[in-house]
């Protein structure tokens, strides 16, 4: 009992710090891109770079699980993330950072993924339910802290500092080397070739967008490539039957696009506020926190919506949450702070409300024998799509049209940012519509699995 709880607090203590590093870096780009001079598309790829690393990285070590034990990947993981924090701390150029935070995705991407099976592995299925509502809530803490961390640190200690706090998890390497279980390593059956043009596509694509064409042309014609390859196969790196369900392909193509209006308007935000309003790092992440917190206040309600109302309609007044933030920030961008931390709370609770009801309904239109991979690749599709929200954002605030996109507002190049958020929701809504008309998603299923 006190090993697992002491496994318990080590644990969550790995998925505290892992969410923070996602997070607390938002805060920082505006002053990296101003110390190294660089565009809005040059400076997303901080958070680009990492997230394109991290998507294909957490179904990686969920594979490799298979075949190697939790507590030797978990700590090839860890050890990436500590050696890539400090290749960030002793950065002296922009390319050190972003090597530094490729390396931090490559072995932050093992924490979510390998917890989540740690808990299912070691834990009885009283003592799991516990420890997933435990890990859920230190998820919801660390995405609250992330920004306001950020902002302390920038301010007082400058960015490089932001990396210390990632690397200060090499403290908890010796517990969880003693808490967790030995294991056993089996014969090893991968696709790496597979792995290697989803990596190559993936990467290529995201980053493609904001410095090569050329690069972004390769990435999907790796990804093309990709899709021909699973379908011959022997041993499949993703299961090719699951993307014959129409239904799952569309949700995964709808989970992307919001995850892309989301990190992208996080990744908004803090620009706008620093530039526009001319605020410091520490009021940056204060200005944040309200948004957070909500997002985790509203978790709850957004259930009590999904199981009255079905997932369709609830996912419907996500969209027009989002929506109605994203007009109404490109309408009073270059006014008050203010009014636009009040209108940022419409899309945290939209992004909140989507993995609610996008997590809930994986389980009802997937047969139970292919949950863990389905859920596998949406996880894999809503990174990809968080990555695409920086990149895309950023290049488009770099091309600064003349006049702004929004009619009652010319203020601000940030308007142009928020009005393709804006543009894309609606896009995804009409989409999901379609695809509703055309399929008929089932509203309620009577032996679904809550999560």
């Amino acid at each position: 009992m006190k090993s697992n709880t002491k496994l318990t607090i080590t644990l969550c203590l790995f998925i505290f710090f892992a969410v923070v590093n996602n997070t607390m870096f938002n805060v920082a780009m505006p002053f990296i891109k101003s110390i190294y001079a660089l565009t809005a598309g040059q400076v997303s790829l901080v958070s680009v770079t990492y997230l394109a690393v991290f998507s294909v990285g957490t179904i990686i070590y969920g594979k490799l699980a298979d075949f190697f034990p939790l507590r030797t990947l978990y700590i090839i993981g860890a050890s990436l993330l500590i050696g890539g924090s400090f290749i960030g701390y002793f950065a002296d150029s922009f390319l050190f950072i972003l090597i530094g935070r490729i390396v931090q995705a490559a072995g932050g991407a093992a924490i979510p993924s390998l917890t989540m099976l740690a808990f299912h592995a070691f834990y009885s299925a009283e003592k799991r339910a516990v420890g997933m509502t435990l890990l859920a809530s230190t998820a919801s803490l660390g995405t609250g802290a992330g920004p306001v961390v950020g902002g302390f640190i920038t301010s007082f200690f400058g960015y490089k500092g932001l990396f210390l706090i990632t690397a200060s998890v090499i403290f908890l390497l010796p517990f969880l080397f003693n808490l967790m279980p030995k294991g056993q390593f089996k014969p090893l059956e991968f696709d790496f070739f597979g792995c290697f043009l989803l990596i190559c596509g993936i990467f290529m694509l995201v980053v493609g967008i904001s410095t090569n064409l050329n690069l972004f042309i390769g990435g999907f014609l790796c990804l093309v490539i990709f899709v021909f390859y699973i379908q011959r196969a022997k041993i499949a790196f993703i299961d090719f039957s699951l993307l014959k369900n129409k239904m799952f392909c569309c949700l995964l193509l709808v989970g992307l696009l919001a995850f892309l209006v989301s990190i992208g308007n996080l990744f908004l935000l803090p620009m706008m506020l620093k530039q526009v309003n001319g605020m410091t790092a520490f009021s940056i992440g204060l200005c944040l926190l309200p948004g957070s917190i909500l997002s985790f206040i509203s978790g709850k309600y957004v259930k009590k919506l999904y199981d009255a109302c079905g997932a369709i309609y609830t996912l419907g007044c996500v969209l027009g949450l989002l929506l109605v933030g994203f007009l109404c920030t490109a309408t009073f961008a270059g006014g008050s702070y203010l009014l636009i931390v009040g209108f940022s709370l419409f899309a945290y609770i939209g992004f909140a409300a989507v993995q609610v009801v996008m997590g809930n309904y994986m389980f009802e239109i997937l047969p139970k024998a292919e949950v863990n991979v389905g859920m596998g690749l949406y996880n894999l599709c809503a990174f990809v799509g968080g990555a695409l929200g920086p990149a895309l954002t950023g290049k488009f605030l770099d091309l600064n049209f003349t006049p702004a996109l929004n009619p009652w507002n010319h203020s601000s190049v940030f308007v142009d940012g928020f009005m393709l958020l804006a543009f894309i929701v609606l896009l995804t809504g009409a989409f999901l519509w379609a695809a509703n008309h055309r399929y008929d998603f089932p509203a309620k299923k009577a032996d679904r699995v809550l999560l």
